[in-house]
């Protein structure tokens, strides 16, 4: 039964062979023809044994530096994939950031109202355009039926008011009797008074009767509260004028009225009283 096994065999194979490749390079390197052997023995040496090995160490190298790329382009890969959802939140985060600096500047140029500003925490997708619900409520002095506006105009009003929220009707509500005193300012600056009656959801649009079937309104003239009702302040910028048709059976004009911009998408309001009744 052999002492060796066959692995074992191999590797003392091969140190004969490079033992004895030493002894005749040792030998036959001081002459002529054993340098001409030697230039042989080495060439041999580098085609079965040098070669084969750098051969080897260079694949594995290769090999290490291809899945090394591989790794990089499946991180960048996946750094693209998640590109739409950063741009998305950055989108996100620069509406806030606008929203915000405007909120600033009407706090700090409005020396009409005072400004109690609010997150909007609440709004029900199966009632989107009748209300929606704020982080301040009777501790921060809020109280019932106190307008509140967005950074663009006015948004509703308070209908609910608990210790530290409060439920707002939105004008766009479905409530027919969510009504508003309006003012339309014309070229020349003449406020014609009227009310908003409702909102057509269809249209997108206000419906508002003026009381002066004579007066001369245009597309793009401004809306705002007259202050007339006790309930709204006189000045918050409502829309403008989109379309006018002479009503049929009654005096008066009905004026249908864009609302503000950005009414479908906002994060911050503020409830507003004005400054002369402030407590």
């Amino acid at each position: 039964m052999s002492k060796f096994n066959r692995l074992q065999k191999i590797i003392l194979g091969v140190i004969i062979i490079f033992l004895t490749l030493g002894i005749i390079l040792r030998v036959v390197s001081g002459s002529t023809t054993g340098n001409f052997i030697y230039d042989g023995i080495s060439m041999l040496k580098y085609s079965m044994i040098d070669y084969p090995l750098q051969t080897i160490r260079g694949f594995t190298t290769d090999f290490a530096n291809l899945w090394q790329v591989h790794e990089e382009n499946d991180q960048l890969r996946y750094e693209l994939s998640k590109n739409p959802s950063y741009k998305a939140k950055y989108e996100n985060e620069k509406a806030k950031n606008e929203e915000l600096s405007k909120a600033l500047k009407i706090s700090d140029e409005d020396e009409r109202f005072s400004h109690t500003w609010a997150n909007v925490i609440d709004r029900d997708v199966t009632i989107w355009n009748n209300t929606i619900t704020i982080d301040v409520g009777e501790k921060d002095g809020i109280q019932k039926d106190q307008a509140v506006v967005s950074v663009e105009g006015l948004i509703g009003k308070v209908v609910e008011v608990s210790k530290y929220t409060s439920k707002v009707k939105l004008l766009t509500s479905e409530d027919k009797l969510n009504t508003v005193s309006i003012k339309v300012l014309d070229e020349d600056g003449n406020a014609n008074m009227g009310i908003l009656e409702s909102y057509d959801v269809g249209k997108g649009r206000y419906v508002i009767t003026l009381f002066d079937e004579g007066a001369e309104i245009k597309k793009g003239m401004t809306v705002m509260t007259s202050g007339n009702g006790g309930v709204y302040p006189s000045g918050l910028l409502i829309g403008e004028v989109e379309s006018v048709q002479a009503l049929i059976s009654q005096t008066g004009q009905t004026i249908y009225a864009k609302p503000i911009k950005n009414f479908q998408s906002f994060e911050y309001v503020s409830v507003v009283v004005p400054k002369g009744d402030a407590s």
